[in-house]
């Protein structure tokens, strides 16, 4: 009864904006300040100037809005939003310096680099809001205005919650991000500044009861027996950053050549960041740890650290124009960050220096490389280096981008994060001293329109990971990982088809657990309808991955580790799906894993965490440019 309340809803909806818009003007009297409402993202270590992007009105992918899985992120999540996930793509991390190692929430969280940055003409406001069952619902508000014509205000905020499907499963998030971007006359002085702060509570059931949820012996999710009824994660964090950049160089203010020394540009950035993590258990009864080493009644773990970084580099010059990047650039920088570690039975701090430097050399309009590397002195992580490698070659020079060829090699030798080395806790403790890790990449791209092959080639050695018992070891064995990846959008009329291949191969299977493939597809069509005041594209989308022994998760670290028990996998999900553009009013509607219970109850991405049943979700964006 409530997905057909739900689903009467969205007719009316939809109905509604049908009959307001049909009628009405033919010229968008916004279109202009549309085109011209633009935003880039930050780049770490980065002279360049911004490359910016228009707002994305398109309608394409609209229903994916799932921040831990969709095409561009396939990951094991627990089928409810909002809480821990782990990428089934690997990937290793080759960034060196000072890392805790807890990832799981990294899809959720806002920074300085995965927020945009607004230069806008007048006032814009994008407001998201989507509506599912089990109470769960998202509400997104952007807001971005110029006080003058180069300097920008905005705000980002979410909220995302969910009570789940299956007891003591609800999660609360909130995310705020607010920033400025100011560009002085003439390019000489460039400004980005961000304050952020991101909170998840999430309740911790550990799991439900595999036997009784397969053979469907209740037909009620709240009545499938849980691990966990009194357990709570909170993950908090909050940052503050700020990123100067000046030009020493002349700018041309007339049509005469200045042949002057150009003393090139600097950049100064100071960047704050505090992180909280909290695991509480009431009920010291459950069975659910291994080991309890100081209170068996309850659990109160918390770690906190801070850090304070600050960077200065230099640079011989900046291109003026972004698509036609100088011949020869260098850069040379220093990094200093002061960490601050405190667990319930330890205080440590942590100082490092990083000089880097890097060199780029744009030639012929087609040939592009990069070298940059950079080396940690300090206490923890002295010794880590990085050394990377990138060489681009564009085919046609008068359609950059079009068709592309990538290739690559990242070395990296790093401590394993401070998670592996030290943990005190009331069911966990140890206290490791790994061998420095060495990471090497391979890769290749080749983008042809719509068409993108990537091929990579991962060796790891002294590899540090969590066993079956979630906790730390290494292995000293050279490990390779191949992994391959194919996507092409098709279309035939008004028929389109998304595909996405995913193909990962690694002959040591006890270490690092993956799909050998991974596939989603999208089959929709493009329709314009009411003289195109409306356009629709009704579809059904696809995803299966091969049965493998994925990670389980740990919820007293927030952590995955290995485990050789249940394999997960080898199950189609489909979604039916119809997304609607209405004038400034993009809808969704969409019927999420609609083929569930038809053949068997095994539909897991994560072992012991069942995906959503099938259910119907509404989602709308509403854009405001003035």
């Amino acid at each position: 009864m409530k997905q057909l309340r739900l689903a009467f809803v969205c007719f009316v909806i939809l109905f509604l904006f049908a009959s307001t818009f049909v009628n009405g003007q033919r010229v968008d009297s916004v279109a202009w300040a549309r085109n011209r409402t633009q935003y880039y993202y930050d780049k770490a270590n980065s002279f360049e100037l911004p490359v910016s992007y228009r707002i994305d009105t398109i309608i394409k992918s609209l229903e994916q809005y799932n921040p831990s899985f969709n095409r561009n992120r396939l990951s094991e999540w627990m089928g409810n939003i909002g809480r821990p996930s782990k990428r089934i793509v690997f990937e290793p991390r080759h960034t060196v310096g000072f890392d805790y190692g807890v990832h799981s929430f990294d899809d959720l969280l806002f920074n300085n680099y995965t927020q945009p940055y607004y230069q806008v003409r007048k006032p814009y406001t994008s407001l998201f809001y989507l509506s599912g069952p089990e109470k769960e619902e998202i509400l997104q508000v952007i807001h971005s205005q110029n006080i003058n014509k180069t300097w920008n205000v905005g705000i980002n905020f979410r909220v995302m919650d969910s009570w789940g499907s299956y007891q003591w499963q609800s999660c609360d998030n909130r995310q705020l991000m607010v920033n400025t971007n100011y560009v002085a006359p003439l390019g000489k002085y460039r400004v980005l500044a961000a304050y952020y702060h991101s909170s998840i509570e999430i309740q911790e059931n550990g799991g439900v009861s595999d036997s009784i949820f397969e053979n469907k012996l209740t037909t009620q999710t709240l009545s499938v027996p849980v691990y966990l009824q009194a357990a709570n994660n909170q993950y908090k964090e909050t940052g503050f950053f700020v990123k100067q950049i000046y030009n020493f160089k002349r700018m041309k203010v007339d049509s005469i050549p200045h042949r002057t020394f150009n003393p090139g540009s600097i950049s100064l950035t100071l960047h704050y960041y505090k992180n909280s993590q909290t695991y509480s258990d009431l009920d010291g009864k459950s069975g659910y740890y291994r080991n309890i080493y100081f209170d068996s009644t309850a659990t109160h773990d918390s770690i906190h650290f801070r850090w304070f970084e600050s960077n200065f580099a230099w640079t011989n010059g900046i291109s003026e124009n972004p698509l036609s990047p100088q011949a020869f650039n260098l850069v040379f920088g220093i990094r200093h960050k002061y960490i601050e570690y405190i667990d319930t039975f330890k205080i440590q701090t942590f100082n490092h220096i990083t000089p880097y430097a890097a060199l780029s050399v744009f030639a012929f309009g087609k040939f592009h490389l990069d070298l940059n590397g950079e080396y940690v002195i300090g206490d923890y992580n002295g010794g880590d280096f990085s050394l990377k490698a990138v060489a681009k070659f564009d085919f046609l020079k008068k359609h950059p981008g079009k068709i592309l060829f990538t290739s690559g090699l990242f070395y990296t030798q790093k401590e394993a994060d401070w998670f592996y080395t030290w943990r005190y806790s009331n069911y966990f403790k140890w206290k490791n001293d790994f061998d420095k890790q060495n990471l090497i990449t391979y890769f290749a791209k080749l983008k042809i329109g719509t068409f993108n092959a990537d091929v990579s080639l991962h060796q790891l050695n002294n590899f540090v990971y969590l066993t079956n018992n979630a906790k730390p070891e290494w292995q000293d064995n050279m490990i390779h990982v191949l992994v391959a990846k194919l996507s092409k959008d098709i279309s035939w009329g008004r028929l389109q088809i998304d595909n996405d291949l995913v193909y990962q191969y690694t002959p040591d299977h006890s270490i690092i657990k993956l799909p050998q493939i991974a596939a989603m597809q999208s089959w929709y069509l493009n329709l314009q309808l009411f003289k195109k005041y409306m356009y629709l594209q009704p579809g059904v989308s696809f995803y299966y991955n091969t049965s493998y022994f994925a990670d389980d998760y740990m919820p007293s670290t927030r952590m995955f580790y290995t485990q050789e028990t249940k394999q997960i996998g080898n199950y189609v999900y489909a979604d039916v799906f119809a997304n609607v553009q209405i004038k400034r009013a993009n809808v969704f509607l969409k019927y999420q894993h609609i083929n569930s219970g038809w053949t068997n109850y095994n539909f897991y991405m994560m072992p012991h965490y069942p995906q959503q049943a099938s259910s119907l979700k509404l989602g709308v964006i509403w854009r405001f440019y003035d």
